[in-house]
Order: C-alpha cells, then structure tokens, then sequence
C-alpha cells in the first residue's frame, strides 16, 4: 500500500493532483484543514508487496526495505501544491517474489491510517508503526498495533526496590507533585515505606500540598532549599535501605539556563534518576523538545498525566520516539487515590483505538501496583 499526503490551498486542487498522480483507485483517507488555512488530504491505493515472512521472530525487520527507495515524480507538481511521499513505490518487478499477491486496503490498514492522523503522529512515525502491524498475521488490530508498539518503542515501570532516589522532573504545572503522592498511596495500600522529599520551596502552597498527603500517608517529608540540603536528607533516609526515596521537584523551564543549571545540581546532589512527567495534549513538536531537553539531563524514563483531560495522545509517542525515553507510568484520573497505570505496548494500542468521543480513559488500563 502507498499512503501520500497531499497539501493545497483548496480542497478541489488537493484532490486533482491526488487523482493525476495515484489514479481514480485511490482512496481518501481522511482530509484536515491546516492554520495556515491549506487543506491536506491523506490517500492510499494498493500495491504489490512482496510476501510477509513467516517467521514470528522477524516480522518487521525489513520493514523499511522498501521505503528507503527513492520515488521518482511521474507528474511534474503543480505551484503552490506540496506533495509528500509517505510510502515509496514498491520494489522494482524484478525483486518481487512469484508469490508476490495485491494488498487490498482493509478496514484494518483504513483504521490504523485514520487513526494516527487523528492523533496527530508525524509521517514517519506513523508509517513505521502500520507498517510494522500490518505485518503481523492477525486479525485483530489492535493486537497487531501493540506488537508494532512493542517493538518500537522501551517500557520501563520498577519504581521499588531501587538503589537510587527517583526524582521527578518536568514542566511547571504537569502534576509532578500529585504524582509522587500517588506512588506514595500506592506504598502504604502495599505496606511498603517510602521517603519523601521536596525540593519545590518556591511555588506557593507546593510545600503544604505535599505535607497535606504524607500527613494523610503517615509518612515524612524532607524539605531541601538547596542542593547541599538534599544531598544531607538523602545520605540520612539512604540508611533504611527498605525504604524507597522519592524526591519532588519544582517545574522547570527547559530552555532556561539558570533554572536547568540549578536542576542538574540537585539531580547530581541526589545521586538520584531522573525521570521526567509530562502532561498528554501538548503541541506534538513542543513535546518533543521538551523531552529531549529532559533527556539530555539523564532522564530515560517518561510518565505521562492527564490521559483523561485529553483526546489526541500523538505528542507522548514523539516524545517518547525523538528523546528514545521508555514508557513508564500513566495517571488517568486526578484523584490521588485512583494511582498510577503501568504503560504497556496493549493499552497504548487500545488509546489510539477508541472511540474518543467516549469517556473514562482509564477502562483502557489495567491497574497494577507501582
């Protein structure tokens, strides 16, 4: 299948050059209209694809054989028409093998087309990821999906047990403070102790927020207002070793100096991994700076909030994908008492499936302990 985007001032100039070049076969597969007011189409029409292998352990392998040949323009494009190749030609005639067979477009290929443009997921990405589980043999899309997830992407979820602090950082405003009383919860339901510091003494009322919840918990809070602070609290909690130590941080501005500076001082003073939280619905592109910004601290793990307050979850794959950071933890609800979700490759697959006109997101999770 050849899937190509298609970008025009009108909606009647998008379509004559999608019917020039891919023929009255093609089929539209959705249509947006951009801010700067241009319409894009995305269409497919089927092509010879050479066999699937049939060895499980290699499904995707060569997923982009065919994609990195280069397409030559049969038609020359038209100004102010901006065409892109989403997926190269098949392979030359002479490649193909005799049991070469036409791909039809399915309600599966329709579906998972449909929905990375709704989620917003940049071309290439989203090409990989149907390539990848259009090749598996199933017919279960959605398990086709998560096997395509698997594979691309890293899913890192041990908070307990752990030698070294683990210090959420992020953004201002992305819940970092609700998410370390969540994995606190979490602690006590479980009967596991955890030591709780916070470094975020300038935000008012973060100090009082944190406290309402350890003083809920029975648990104490270390306050540092400095980095040689934090590195003393550390040193003293690091002598129940059964304890796990979590530290919360104040936002930062990741294009901030100073701020990434001062930030880099506690991660160093902590001995502690960063791991970075970040709010669903962000702009996409944004996203991704801002976890690559993160990534560049040491951060390898990301948790992603507010998967309830949104529907389009195509920034948390780019940033995931651009900052190579692992999936970790998922908060779906506001209320400390609901916790955290284990992210894996099954309820990512079934985010980017449902309905998003309907509600509770969090039936797309199952709940397991931290």
């Amino acid at each position: 299948m050849r899937i190509k985007t298609y970008t025009a001032p009108t909606m009647e100039k998008a379509i004559n050059q999608l019917r020039m070049e891919m023929g009255p076969e093609a089929i539209i597969l959705s249509s947006q209209n951009l801010k700067t007011g241009e319409v894009q189409l995305t269409a497919a029409v089927e092509q010879l694809e050479a066999p699937v292998p049939s060895n499980a352990n290699s499904w995707a392998s060569e997923w982009d054989k065919d994609w990195k040949v280069e397409a030559t323009p049969t038609v020359p494009q038209k100004p102010g028409i901006e065409v892109k190749e989403e997926t190269a030609a098949a392979s030359p005639p002479t490649e193909i093998s005799p049991a070469a067979h036409n791909t039809k477009i399915t309600p599966k290929m329709e579906l998972l087309v449909q929905s990375m443009a709704f989620h917003g997921i940049p071309t290439q990405l989203a090409e990989k990821l149907c390539r990848m589980a259009l090749s598996v043999k199933t017919d279960n899309t959605t398990m086709a999906l998560a096997a395509a997830l698997d594979t691309h992407f890293n899913y890192s979820s041990r908070i307990s047990g752990r030698k070294a602090p683990l210090m959420l950082v992020g953004p201002p405003g992305v819940g970092k403070t609700a998410t370390i009383a969540k994995f606190a919860a979490a602690a006590k339901m479980d009967g596991r102790t955890v030591q709780l510091v916070t470094t975020d003494t300038r935000r008012a009322g973060a100090i009082e927020q944190l406290q309402a919840y350890t003083d809920i918990l029975e648990f104490d809070l270390g306050i540092a207002e400095s980095a040689d602070e934090l590195k003393t609290i550390v040193q003293r909690k690091m002598q129940d070793p059964s304890a796990d130590i979590l530290i919360d941080t104040g936002g930062v501005n990741a294009y901030d100096e100073d701020e990434v500076t001062n930030l880099t001082k506690y991660i160093i003073a902590a001995k502690a991994e960063p791991v970075v939280v970040l709010a669903a619905g962000t702009d996409t592109a944004e996203m991704s700076d801002t976890a690559e910004a993160f990534s560049s601290l040491g951060a390898r793990r990301m948790i992603v909030t507010r998967l309830d307050t949104t529907r389009r979850y195509g920034g948390i794959f780019t940033a995931a994908h651009t900052a190579k950071l692992s999936f970790s933890y998922a908060s779906v609800s506001s209320s400390v008492a609901n916790g955290l979700h284990i992210i894996n490759p099954v309820n990512l697959a079934r985010l980017l499936l449902r309905d998003p006109t309907h509600t509770e997101v969090g039936k797309e999770f199952d709940k397991v302990k931290p």
